[in-house]
């Protein structure tokens, strides 16, 4: 969680620009702080903001950034009164020094290029290995891309250049998790809960050790703690919902991953989770239409069109099945070339 917020808050620099041709553009907030990193002077930078507003309200995040990046108070007053919707940052924020990195992450998220985003934390894992926010970032990328093994190596140094840091402890107790290391995940995780007690997200990490160690009891229960300091994380339902399905309680696992939805509808993973269960217990015409819905949001999973193809299968709906397998097909092509590509480097 902190790591997208970091990179959502640092996004690449917008296009917009002081060009006459876009004078009347509403200004993006990442572009102020951008503006105020590459020198703009403080007056310039108000009368963009003041002659044509944000597009978005910044909020403490926002203001944070801007002031650790020497904003002076006027500016940020100007950018505060600014008008536009609210957003839904919802994080405090550090602005990490150097930030050149962070603007280059960004834009590799915001294009979805991974491959780009994992260079670049390799480059700047080099260049800076003692800086444990960089290897924090690091280790999330590569579990994005789900290279468990190498995320591991980045949080454990992350954790030995900051042992106090509960989000080292937090995203190596992830990465312990998906590997499928029950008893590392469930230690990392009661630390991230020691040094952040009061921080929902320690919750759904221990509850994500509990699940994986098949204490489901204590798991709902830590889960309920999570929901009681901060009931608006979609992961808090979407575990629960593995944990009904695991215990065999179909009807509340369902309901649970459909809160998830509810909360987030833009994450693949509830859709994906939630077909699975309807697949499981027969419901192949749900679980398509849940699997088509995580399709679109995640076109290049290779779990999502093998679950499609499956479905259809069951159906038989043999011409729709065979699409999904051919492109599935496709995708292991491209994906073997790029991995060729990868070690030549």
């Amino acid at each position: 969680m902190l790591i997208f917020v970091l990179l959502a808050a640092l996004t690449i620099r917008s296009q917009q620009n002081l060009d006459t041709n876009e004078e009347k553009n509403p200004v993006a907030p990442e572009q102020v702080l951008a503006w105020q990193l590459e020198g703009l002077t403080q007056e310039e930078i108000r009368e963009e903001v003041g002659a044509h507003g944000l597009t978005t309200y910044p909020d403490i995040a926002f203001l944070s950034a801007l002031s650790a990046a020497g904003a002076d108070t006027e500016t940020i007053r100007a950018v505060q009164h600014a008008p536009g919707p609210r957003n839904r940052w919802g994080l405090a924020l550090r602005l990490p020094k150097p930030t050149d990195y962070l603007y280059e992450m960004a834009g590799a998220i915001m294009w979805n290029d991974w491959e780009h985003a994992i260079l670049t934390m390799e480059n700047e894992s080099r260049r800076q290995p003692r800086d444990a926010t960089v290897q924090l970032v690091y280790a999330h990328v590569l579990s994005v891309e789900e290279d468990w093994i190498a995320a591991f190596g980045a949080a454990t140094r992350a954790v030995a250049l900051a042992p106090q840091s509960p989000y080292g402890h937090g995203v190596r107790s992830t990465v312990c998790y998906h590997a499928h290391l029950p008893d590392c995940a469930a230690r990392e995780a009661l630390l991230f809960v020691e040094l952040r007690p009061s921080d929902a997200a320690s919750y759904i990490t221990l509850g994500h050790a509990r699940e994986a160690e098949g204490e489901f009891d204590e798991a709902l229960a830590v889960l309920a703690q999570a929901e009681k300091l901060q009931a608006g994380y979609a992961e808090i339902y979407a575990t629960r919902g593995r944990v009904y399905a695991a215990v065999g309680e179909y009807e509340k696992a369902v309901q649970s991953f459909e809160r998830a939805i509810q909360v987030d509808g833009k994450d693949p993973r509830y859709h994906f989770q939630l077909a699975r269960l309807y697949l499981a217990e027969g419901y192949n015409r749900q679980a398509i239409s849940e699997l088509k819905l995580a399709k679109e949001l995640a076109p290049n999973r290779p779990e999502v069109l093998l679950a499609l193809g499956n479905a259809y299968l069951a159906q038989e709906r043999y011409e729709a099945a065979g699409k999904e397998f051919q492109e599935l097909l496709e995708q292991h092509q491209t994906w073997k070339w790029r991995v060729s590509n990868w070690r030549r480097r």
